[in-house]
């Protein structure tokens, strides 16, 4: 899923105060050197603190590109802007009670004060659902696209040509089958973080096009809840219009269930109340046994399918 695949990125930081790049405001060194420069005006309020009283504030604070057309009027402005942060920030640091009763320590996933995460019953259950729920999909998904209709390495597909107008079709074929990014999660939103793209390349016309078979991949004239729960698949916007033939090798329903991702990883980076709201009705439409109820706990379940 896109936050698992995603999960070495590094982002980019800026910083919102001083405009560095490499830490963020609450780390900025400039900010921490204004507030120790400026101690004798921390007990009062932006409106009442006079612009030439503030010292040590001023343009070299900004990387060099700015030197060139920022004065240090702008820097007085975010010391000003950022007063109220500053107070907030390093003030209740510099005053903490020592003897503050600290917070009791409880499990990142499911809230409870008597376990972490690594202890947590409800997780293990959760990665379990996770699991089922998976290799139900891919099982559903075997039977009506693999088997059913044949895709796969190496089958023949027409479809509208990407590199023409709508209304120009070819026959393309499937170079490769992502199967192990068939997940349930290929039902969520694209944009969403825990959508999977599963992208396919066809040869069409002597050029290679790439294309998902978790959206818009299927073309259909109307977009009113088609295939029901596959209906992401479908769209006026999709490509294939049709397999033509099938895959000549296609995997065996076997092999196809053993591919098993990793969700171990998104229960230790998210809690139980998140991911349930994320893929509540995927796991109840897939889920194969009929012990969920007592794989999610009696609470968890009710609330997010409403037994009363």
């Amino acid at each position: 899923m896109r936050i698992y695949e995603e999960r070495n990125n590094k982002r980019d930081i800026r910083c919102g105060y001083c405009f560095n790049d490499g830490h963020n405001k609450r780390h900025c060194p400039h900010m921490k050197q204004h507030w120790d420069a400026n101690a004798d005006l921390r007990g009062k309020t932006t409106r009442t603190i006079n612009s030439e009283t503030i010292k040590g504030v001023d343009k070299t604070m900004f990387p060099s590109i700015y030197h060139t057309y920022y004065s240090d009027d702008h820097a007085i402005q975010q010391f000003r802007a950022h007063w109220q942060y500053m107070k907030t920030r390093f003030v209740s640091k510099e005053e903490t009670k020592p003897n503050k009763k600290r917070k009791k320590a409880k499990c990142g996933f499911c809230g409870s004060t008597a376990h972490n995460r690594r202890n947590c019953s409800k997780l293990k259950n959760f990665v379990y659902v996770l699991n089922q729920t998976n290799k139900a999909y891919r099982a559903a998904y075997y039977d009506k696209f693999v088997d059913g209709m044949g895709l796969g390495a190496g089958a023949l597909v027409s479809m509208r040509n990407p590199y023409g107008y709508e209304s120009h079709t070819g026959v393309a074929i499937l170079t490769n089958f992502p199967a192990e990014k068939i997940m349930f999660t290929n039902l969520k939103r694209q944009w969403n973080d825990y959508s999977t793209k599963a992208q396919t390349k066809v040869l069409i016309n002597g050029q290679t096009s790439e294309f998902n078979l978790a959206h818009d991949c299927f073309y259909t004239e109307s977009n009113d809840n088609v295939e029901g729960i596959w209906s992401s698949m479908f769209s006026r916007w999709g490509q294939v219009l049709n397999v033509v033939s099938p895959a000549p090798n296609r995997p065996t329903k076997d092999w196809f269930l053993g591919q098993s991702p990793c969700f171990d990883w998104i229960v230790k980076k998210r809690d139980q109340k998140t991911l349930m709201y994320e893929f509540a009705g995927i796991i109840k439409h897939f889920y194969p046994h009929d012990n969920l109820r007592a794989k999610l706990g009696a609470k968890t379940y009710d609330h997010y399918y409403y037994v009363k």
